[in-house]
């Protein structure tokens, strides 16, 4: 095989290749062969024609679409391995010469991820503020704790804030919006607005209309339905220290407020190094300009579209047509209002990529064969995870997952 690759944009590039006479005519050999196996004709079993008589049926036209697929599809390959190309892109494939006796000829048109001129990183700095925490952030934590551990008892007077209340809902404003169900604490705040206001002082089997905001069009009004399926009046516990001990290894509530401190800080310095790390990412973006793959936005914005399509049917029970009915956009108008978001995801993964390949960063296989290990234990059944787990896909998630954090070590973050 020879090949020349010619330089047509940053990121897009096409290759000319050339298999010899000789190893075209294995090819246009073997494909003959399969076809032959599957041929039948009077006077012959399936299979066991003789390939003189096929390649006269066929027409030689035919087989030598058959062994140039497999030339491409074998070459290709090679070409990717020997050049060390980054393809990112199936190649778009062009024959230029197919006959018996002579070279066969194709070119390959394919994108490959840009090369990035990074800035001097030691230059991205990225302040680092003080976990602040508040008292009130401890006792909201502490009244949650005592409403997850609160006695119903069912209630057959109206809903008053702080009872438990089971609902269901639609939206009238759509033509045949399911209904959905919930349940809320009333008085605590809840994603439709206006609901409360109309559960308050209604009994357990009443129904009522009221309106809310669109959340897409905020001067718009939507029409809702609701029916109130049950009301339980709350028993909130009282805090103190055996309340306390029921809860787990706490001697007082003083310790529980100490636990809940942690854990807040700990939330905390998992959010704000996750912002640390996106404010060094757009540092980074805001002084480097390369060309964007298309072909990557394109793959992101799908990735997008499957994580909608699965959020909408799972948390508000809808398809994605329902839901784009009640927020008045067509597929297409969705797609493209993801399409910035999944331009800077993916400049952010190139940003990526190239301090990687900057760096020399490799990660060993025994760093990985530990963290394997690590997410195992994680199961009750360790064996048995081993067994499900596709420990290739494990593997490049793991080696991308550890060289990120190398990445951003770089940075304090």
């Amino acid at each position: 095989m020879k090949y020349e690759i010619k330089e047509i944009s940053t990121i897009k590039r096409k290759a000319e290749v050339e298999i010899t006479a000789e190893d075209f005519e294995n090819y246009y050999t073997q494909a003959l062969s399969e076809i032959s196996k599957g041929v039948e004709m009077p006077g012959f079993r399936k299979g066991k024609v003789p390939e003189k008589m096929v390649e006269e049926r066929l027409s030689q036209e035919g087989v030598l679409g058959e062994a140039a697929e497999a030339a491409v599809r074998d070459n290709w390959i090679k070409l990717v391995k020997e050049a060390k190309i980054e393809a990112i892109s199936q190649p778009k494939v062009e024959v230029i010469k197919v006959a018996r006796g002579n070279p066969f000829v194709f070119t390959a048109e394919f994108e490959i991820l840009p090369e990035i001129k990074l800035p001097d990183l030691k230059s991205i700095q990225v302040k680092k503020e003080a976990i602040k925490i508040e008292d009130k952030e401890i006792e909201d934590t502490l009244n949650w704790l005592r409403q997850s551990r609160a006695k119903t008892t069912k209630k057959d007077g109206a809903i008053e804030n702080n009872d438990f209340v089971e609902f269901s809902f639609s939206c009238t404003s759509i033509e045949n919006d399911p209904l959905k169900k919930d349940r809320i604490v009333v008085g605590k705040g809840h994603y439709v607005p206006g609901l409360e206001e109309a559960l308050i002082g209604m009994k357990e089997g009443e129904e009522k209309d009221f309106e809310t905001e669109n959340p897409q069009d905020k001067k718009e009004k939507l029409k809702m339905h609701v029916k109130v399926d049950s009301v339980n009046k709350m028993e909130l516990p009282e805090i103190n220290d055996e309340w306390v001990k029921t809860l787990g290894k706490f001697t007082d509530v003083d310790s529980l407020k100490e636990d809940i401190k942690k854990g807040i800080i700990e939330e905390k310095e998992i959010a704000q190094k996750q912002q640390r790390r996106e404010e060094v990412i757009k540092k980074i973006l805001e002084k480097t300009k390369f060309e964007v793959p298309q072909v990557l936005v394109e793959r992101e914005v799908g990735f997008m579209m499957d994580n909608i399509k699965s959020r909408v049917n799972s948390e508000l029970q809808i398809s994605l047509e329902e839901y784009l009915k009640q927020i008045k956009k067509t597929e297409e108008e969705l797609k493209k209002d993801f399409e910035k978001i999944a331009e800077e995801r993916v400049k952010g993964f190139l940003v990526l990529h190239q301090i990687t390949k900057d760096e020399k960063m490799e990660i060993g296989g025994e760093e990985i064969s530990q963290k394997i290990e690590e997410l195992l234990s994680q199961y009750p059944d360790k064996e048995a995870a081993r067994k499900n787990m596709d420990m290739e896909q494990a593997k490049m998630y793991i080696e991308d997952e550890l060289k990120r954090e190398r990445i951003f070590k770089l940075f304090d973050c």
